[in-house]
């Protein structure tokens, strides 16, 4: 008896260990359903909410987007007008307007209870381009933006064959535009081009005077131009063109006789070291005449 009797405290005793797992295991679906109902209820008063027009979107405001708001703003009721600012996603809507041709990037916020603000950063146009019968306007990033607008008139025009301009919206791929478009949106104060394009010389630049600026790439821009003005200032009236493909080196080509050289002797190019690589180092513009050589007139 006392042996049954121990055998029977042990499957108890077992059994007792047990109850609090299986109580465990048995909460496992009551809190699953909780969090279900929970969702749900959640999902139900969004939903609520939404629908009460607490929330409906009935003011826009945008900011920097210049004479591309009208298009902003007609994009951005077409996406949300009357719908709830809680179901406005302002990742997709800036993306969507990122596609407007005047819009270079965008980002939207939701201000509470009823506004979406939209700030814009325009594409600014540098440029006019012939396309078959018509001209369009491009962006400093290459994007075609459109026709020309009484307000892009005095852009200057730039060479472009018709199959390096995609559709309006569309990107320019040609490095040769991009390197016109480069030389269109860099400061040029005191040079104002009217026309950008390639020559035999390379790049060049074509001011209101009818002065070609050579700069044979668009590699140190800056200085080039920089160059240019310094030069363009002290050469005065009758120059055809000043080059500045090396910046260390410009040469000014005038039309007239320069009164200060007419009359001097063709210079002579000093003898310069040769490097081991066969390289003078030196920045003569070797044959130049003394009107065309701006070391002559500057020293």
């Amino acid at each position: 008896m006392r042996g049954e009797s121990s055998r029977m405290e042990a499957v108890l005793g077992g059994m007792r260990g047990r109850v609090p797992e299986l109580s465990r295991l048995a909460l496992v679906p009551l809190v699953l359903l909780a969090v279900v109902v929970c969702a749900g209820l959640g999902l139900l008063g969004f939903r609520l909410i939404a629908a009460s027009g607490a929330f409906d979107v009935e003011r826009i405001e945008v900011q920097g987007a210049g004479g591309a708001e009208a298009r902003v703003r007609d994009a951005v009721q077409a996406s949300v007008g009357g719908t709830s600012l809680l179901q406005t996603d302002p990742a997709a809507l800036a993306a969507a307007l990122a596609t407007l041709p005047q819009v270079r990037s965008a980002s939207v916020d939701r201000a509470f209870p009823q506004t979406v603000r939209v700030t814009i950063v325009p594409e600014r146009a540098v440029a006019i381009a012939p396309n078959g019968s018509e001209r369009v306007v491009l962006a400093a990033s290459g994007r075609v933006l459109g026709p020309v607008t009484p307000g892009t008139l005095g852009l200057p025009l730039i060479a472009a064959a018709p199959g390096d301009l995609p559709a309006v919206g569309g990107s320019v791929q040609s490095a040769a535009v991009l390197q016109e478009l480069r030389v269109a949106a860099a400061p040029r104060r005191g040079l104002r081009f009217t026309a950008i394009g390639f020559t035999a010389d390379g790049l060049t630049g074509r001011t209101a005077q009818g002065l070609d600026i050579r700069l044979g790439d668009d590699e140190d821009l800056a200085a080039k131009l920089r160059v240019a003005r310094s030069v363009l200032r002290r050469a005065g009236a009758g120059a055809d063109y000043i080059d500045v493909s090396v910046p260390g080196a410009p040469v000014l080509r005038q039309s007239a006789g320069d009164p200060l050289t007419v009359d001097a002797p063709p210079p002579v190019a000093p003898a310069l070291p040769t490097g081991a690589d066969g390289d003078t180092g030196g920045n003569w513009s070797s044959g130049a005449s003394p009107a065309e050589s701006i070391r002559t007139l500057f020293g």
